[in-house]
């Protein structure tokens, strides 16, 4: 037992001695070569302020949307629609908003393939920026190619349907944002 002690002892202060010989004079010669901290996350919400590859809007997408909706954007079909190519994603801003803050009950056709589901309400979740954020970058990935959404829009939509109770159905939401374009009134009375 005493011969192995002796030898790994042995072989750790020999690791140990090569470990710091090598640092002294090798790894790092100059001040110039010290590694530099790249801050990953900082790096990819400074890409886009559009939601385009890594922008701000990225990381909530994969925290809220993704499960459902797929990193690719084509949902699962049948159960929850694509967000890749679609109309209401990349049109009129106020549906997305919408959609987002009180969610959605309905059913839709997409592609010709049938959805009849619930998207849960993430208006008391999220805040006016990061709505923004995860819209912009859903207009913007995928092929999308939506106008942006500001922060502030959220907002006015937000005190606008205050009063909205449950879910939206689909020909009111998009009844809706038609009045709020021609100059209705956009606020939601149920």
């Amino acid at each position: 037992m005493y011969p192995i002690v002796r030898v790994s002892f042995g072989v750790v202060v020999s690791c140990v001695f090569l470990i710091l010989v090598a640092n002294v004079n090798g790894f790092f010669v100059s001040p110039s070569d010290d590694p530099a901290w790249v801050d990953v996350a900082a790096a990819d919400a400074a890409g886009s302020t559009n939601g385009g590859p890594g922008g701000p809007g990225l990381a909530v997408y994969q925290r809220v949307c993704q499960s459902c909706h797929q990193a690719s954007g084509a949902g699962l079909e049948g159960v929850y629609p694509p967000l890749a190519g679609s109309e209401w994603a990349q049109g009129d801003p106020g549906i997305p908003v919408r959609l987002v803050l009180h969610g959605f009950q309905g059913a839709i056709e997409r592609n010709g393939v049938q959805y009849s589901g619930v998207m849960a309400a993430w208006g008391e979740v999220l805040d006016d920026q990061e709505i923004a954020d995860v819209l912009n970058y859903v207009r913007a990935a995928w092929g999308n190619s939506g106008s942006t959404i500001a922060a502030d829009y959220v907002a006015e939509v937000r005190a606008a349907t205050a009063n909205k109770l449950g879910a939206y159905q689909p020909d009111e939401v998009v009844a809706e944002v038609t009045a709020a374009a021609s100059g209705g009134d956009s606020s939601a009375e149920q």
